[in-house]
């Protein structure tokens, strides 16, 4: 009776070992597709986070040039605006020289012969 004792438990051990194996085996096929599907969700995950990346480059790309390009038309326009007072204030000072060119030699003429003109 022992013997059958032995017999059934050893069975039963045996039994329990390959439950045990078999669960093993299961969990980890598990843990091999959590893996597998963790490295998929981070290579998706780091394409987003590239796009997202390259995206933003040409956004800044765009607005600094946008920005440029308005500093530059800004700059012209300044420019524009200073050469047109240069222009208009020369204008000024070239004609106060031709008026007072008159007086002058008027004076000179005067001065040379002895104020009888």
């Amino acid at each position: 009776m022992a013997h059958q004792h032995d017999a059934a438990r050893s069975s039963s051990d045996e039994q329990i070992l390959h439950q045990i194996a078999t669960k093993e085996r299961e969990l980890q096929e598990q843990l091999t597709q959590a893996q597998r599907e963790a490295a998929r969700i981070l290579e998706e995950a780091q394409r987003a986070a590239d796009a997202i990346l390259s995206s933003a480059r040409e956004q800044v790309r765009h607005e600094s040039a946008a920005a440029s390009r308005e500093a530059a038309a800004e700059a012209q326009a300044i420019t524009e605006q200073v050469l047109s007072r240069a222009r208009a204030d020369a204008e000024a000072i070239r004609k106060r020289a031709q008026e007072r060119m008159g007086r002058a030699v008027e004076l000179v003429v005067r001065e040379v012969l002895g104020g009888t003109a």
